[in-house]
């Protein structure tokens, strides 16, 4: 159902570089065969894992090394009585080493990692059989003295009967050197010879087994080691039954475990099909999104522009039923349209997604398209027509469960007929209550989606100055095509330019005017919300700086009073030990007693205008911590509130608490609601903040902090790398301030080193 879309959208060059990343030949088959799931769970547990191989990869090395296919050899064992090859056994002994060094690697991490060491359970260790083939040969194929006693006890005879050869020609050339000049010995034909001249037979008899290539020379068999030589073959004959014997219990060994190398093998193929999954979705920086039923995918980035190098500009894709997407024709609509299809067709297929947390995809159970120049040469169709042909079939599988991409849609013929057409095709889909997306540059197209609620509109944002898509997209609006401007750009005459606006009919003016006039105050609006975020921060770091002023300036005043009162509380006394008139001593123990009150007072003040001032719905600062909290419940009675931090709720004294906020109207009607505390429903005893900012860090650590205080954990990891260190820092001195800290260290070298701070919890 899928596989006709993956060349127009890149899946299929997404897979080939993902089986370039698998260690063996059947783990890139099995990358090349992999094929989108329609089943949901399915779907979730298969991105799930890969999710899992993503964060391992993150941590740790992957002990799979190349391994064979061995499917040709366990087939073969089969057949009672086959016996391998050296080469075969050696193969067979690569996947048993590798599933047995596999098999140890996940039982290390199912703490952590309990899907991936779920695939422990299908390796085998296969200690017998290892053990027989190590013992028996050798990593270069040679057969081991070790392999049987026999054989090392033939192989000592070979020896011995040998050496007693050479030494008997070595003396024989030596006492000869006319005849024998270059004192050659060597073997024929599986014999002892020595290399002499024609005329050897006056000093000896022997066997001629060869000749030199010149015919003056020959290789010589002397009698004397005729018997002997004899006596060598013989040994070297037992020495290959022996061997054959050995290869025989060997392969027997091997049709024992037949079905355990054949999961194992399987298993292997299927983590290194994982592995490369994994490593391409880290090697991408890819996300698990939330399925959902509809689309909303943050910082989308292309993942063939990703591998290419160049530099990608992330868009934010939203889809509910149908959108159409207009702009200027240079690029930036079709790389969205490809953008969308390409991630539906990776997470059901189980890669992670570039973009960012919090993305929400849709499941499909088809994907069709219409992409790209379709001219058919074969069947003599003309762009045009292969595109109705393709738009034809589409159609008639269009439902609700399919994601239809169409490009341009009504181009290649007719402006009038084009359009017409079109406005024909998204009523018609519109009706099958397919899920479509569109991208064209006909405004009757543009105008009926913009007035039509099924559909949804957005533009492509265009840079005038640079004539370059800035690949972003503006939802609510449809956009110009800007022609007249582009055709000037490269180099259209002013006057074709001019005569091509006096040719536009009051209609399309009017048209254009209405689109032109919707982008401008798009991009106003769009100026006015950049300025009053800005203006926004700027106000919020104005208030940070007053606040922690006047604090600093609050807790100086009370502390140099304190600081004043001990001073002159020290001083009193020694001069009340000098002072004998009873009424003076009395009088200095009332100015001391007064000052004391004067600062308890202050403080009094504090609490009293915390008191006057808090109310449900308000925010508070907490002193010491400095935490923000919002206001639950107020007890004035007992001078304490009730305040929810995260998803905790605490009781605090009015003394406790430092500054009262009121929030936004808006945002404080919103808070009457439920905050009693949820347990999460997953929680990892891992948190990565690798590549956020500072405040995103932070919130991130508090909610972690919150989740893992009501699942009862007293021990968690919070990854930030190394970094300029700044992060490290920024979390370490949160860290010191939280209630929920007992300690926090940095890691050990096997824990991530400095990388990251492993936390104990109160």
């Amino acid at each position: 159902m899928f596989k006709g879309v993956w060349r127009h959208l890149g899946f299929d060059t997404v897979l080939e570089e993902t089986s370039k990343i698998a260690k063996s030949e059947s783990g890139e088959k099995a990358v090349l065969s992999i094929q989108p799931l329609v089943d949901s769970k399915e779907i979730f547990e298969n991105v799930l894992l890969t999710f899992d191989f993503s964060r391992l990869l993150s941590e740790r090395f992957f002990p799979l090394e190349s391994f064979p296919n061995i499917t040709a050899i366990l087939e073969k064992a089969k057949v009672d009585g086959t016996v391998f090859s050296v080469r075969e056994i050696l193969d067979i002994r690569t996947v048993a080493v590798q599933s047995k060094i596999v098999k140890k690697f996940l039982n290390e991490i199912k703490d952590r990692f309990p899907r991936i060491s779920a695939f422990s359970s299908s390796l085998s260790s296969f200690m017998e059989l290892r053990e027989l083939v190590d013992s028996s040969v050798d990593e270069a194929g040679e057969i081991l003295d070790t392999a049987s006693p026999n054989l090392k006890l033939i192989r000592r005879q070979k020896f011995t009967i040998a050496d007693k050869i050479k030494k008997r020609l070595e003396s024989l050339v030596r006492r000869n050197e006319d005849i024998c000049p270059e004192q050659i010995i060597t073997l024929r034909n599986g014999r002892y010879v020595v290399l002499a001249r024609a005329g050897y037979k006056k000093r000896f008899q022997g066997i001629v087994h060869d000749k030199s290539s010149t015919g003056q020379m020959v290789y010589v068999e002397p009698a004397f080691v005729v018997e002997e030589n004899n006596r060598l073959r013989d040994f070297e004959i037992e020495e290959q039954k022996e061997i054959k014997r050995i290869l025989s219990e060997i392969s027997r060994k091997i049709r024992e475990n037949r079905f355990r190398l054949s999961v194992a093998f399987e298993t292997l193929t299927e983590l290194d099909k994982r592995y490369a999954m994994g490593y391409m979705s880290y090697k991408l920086g890819g996300v698990l999104p939330d399925i959902s039923s509809y689309v909303d995918i943050k910082d989308a980035r292309h993942p063939l522009l990703l591998l290419s190098g160049k530099k990608v500009v992330p868009v934010d894709v939203r889809l509910d039923k149908g959108l159409v997407i207009t702009g200027p024709n240079t690029g930036g609509k079709t790389v969205i349209l490809k953008t969308l299809g390409i991630f539906v067709l990776m997470f059901q297929s189980g890669f992670l997604i570039p973009a960012t947390e919090g993305s929400k995809i849709r499941l499909f159970k088809n994907v069709m398209a219409d992409i790209g120049d379709e001219q058919s040469i074969e069947q003599s169709l003309s762009t045009f027509s292969a595109h109705v042909k393709n738009i034809s079939e589409i159609l008639s599988k269009a439902d609700k469960d399919t994601l239809i991409l169409l490009d341009e849609l009504g181009a290649g013929t007719d402006p009038v007929e084009g359009a017409s057409l079109g406005v024909a095709i998204l009523e018609y889909l519109k009706e099958k209550e397919a899920v479509a997306v569109v991208t064209t540059h006909f405004t009757p197209i543009k105008l009926y989606a913009y007035k039509e609620p099924f559909y949804d509109v957005a533009s492509v944002l265009f840079d005038e100055k640079s004539f370059k898509p800035l690949y972003r997209l503006a939802y609510g609006i449809i956009g110009r095509s800007y022609a007249f401007v582009i055709a000037k750009r490269y180099g259209m005459p002013d006057k074709v330019i001019e005569k091509a606006k006096k040719l536009l009919s009051t209609e399309d003016k009017i048209a254009a005017d209405i689109v032109a006039s919707l982008e401008d105050e798009y991009k106003s609006l769009q100026d006015e919300k950049i300025s009053v975020e800005k203006l926004k921060e700027q106000l919020e770091r104005e208030k940070e700086l007053i606040n922690k002023e006047i604090k600093r300036l609050r807790e100086k005043g009370v502390e140099e009073i304190h600081s004043y009162i001990a001073d002159f509380r020290e001083k009193s006394e020694k001069l009340l030990s000098d002072i004998h008139d009873e009424k003076l001593r009395n009088r200095v123990r009332e100015l001391v007693h007064e000052a004391r009150q004067k600062v308890e007072n202050i403080e009094k003040r504090q609490t009293v205008s915390v008191r006057e001032l808090i109310k449900p719905g308000m925010v508070v600062r907490l002193k010491g911590s400095g935490r923000k909290g919002t206001v639950l419940e107020v007890d004035k009675e007992r001078g304490c509130t009730k305040i929810g931090i995260g998803s905790l709720k605490i009781d605090v004294k009015f003394s406790q608490i430092e500054s009262v906020e009121a929030l936004p109207e808006k945002i404080e009607s919103s808070l009457n609601v439920n905050v009693n505390a949820k347990i999460p429903d997953r929680f990892f005893s891992e948190l990565k903040l690798l590549g956020m900012r500072g405040d995103e860090a932070l919130d991130a650590v508090e909610k972690y902090l919150d989740d893992a205080r009501l699942t009862g954990f007293t021990r968690v990891k919070i990854v930030h790398g190394h970094g300029t260190g700044i992060l490290k820092r920024l979390i370490r001195a949160y860290l010191k301030e939280s209630p929920y800290v007992k300690s926090f260290r940095p890691g050990k070298i096997e824990e991530g080193g400095d990388g990251v701070t492993i936390v104990e919890l109160k």
